[in-house]
């Protein structure tokens, strides 16, 4: 039994190569990432925002860029069940597609002029959301977030529990008041929320 696991070690070094090599090399694929202390920063100032501004309570979800939770964080009175999932799917879509969840609304919810989009666009939005097991959300409160050196996906903020533009509003503002904020670029840049003072 260990001799055979010392070989399925050998043969994974060998058709692996450089990625069972070093932890240098490892961090060429790993690549930029959001680390605990920002995502924390981000999802508390997100919270803070909704307390200044308000809003219903929120849950807030910072992901890394492939789709593993860093942060979650749910305020006292917000539901538990539906808006803490609904969260994690707003940041998972924004990495997943590498967009915004109001842009992903837009592309396949609104047509020309605001116009409904036709039947066979609604469908291929629905085969994507069934694809990915549910975990797609079409509407505003998933925000990418890019490093302003190259553009890379370094994470994504999901905010649910308050009205969807407020949702997004309360993600890009903790963004914004996070200690990295000037190397950071979100999607969308700015705010769409009206009932923000």
């Amino acid at each position: 039994f260990f001799l055979d696991d010392i070989l399925l070690i050998g043969c994974i070094k060998k058709v692996l190569g450089c990625i069972c090599v070093s932890p240098k090399h490892m961090s060429i694929l790993i690549g930029k990432s959001l680390g605990l202390k920002v995502a924390d920063q981000i999802a508390s100032a997100a919270i803070n925002t909704a307390i200044k501004q308000s809003f219903k309570p929120i849950s807030v979800c910072v992901m890394d860029p492939a789709g593993h939770a860093i942060v979650t964080k749910r305020m006292d009175g917000c539901p538990a069940s539906a808006f803490s999932k609904l969260a994690q799917v707003k940041a998972n879509t924004c990495v997943s597609i590498k967009t915004s969840t109001r842009q992903l609304g837009n592309k396949y919810l609104k047509g020309e002029n605001e116009q409904p989009v036709t039947p066979d666009v609604f469908v291929r939005l629905m085969n994507q959301i069934g694809s990915l097991d549910g975990n797609l959300a079409a509407f505003p409160g998933g925000v990418l977030i890019r490093h302003v050196d190259g553009g890379d996906v370094v994470g994504s903020v999901g905010v649910s529990g308050a009205a969807g533009d407020e949702d997004e509003y309360c993600a890009l503002m903790g963004v914004k008041a996070c200690s990295i904020a000037d190397e950071l670029i979100t999607e969308p840049v700015e705010p769409s929320c009206k009932t923000a003072s």
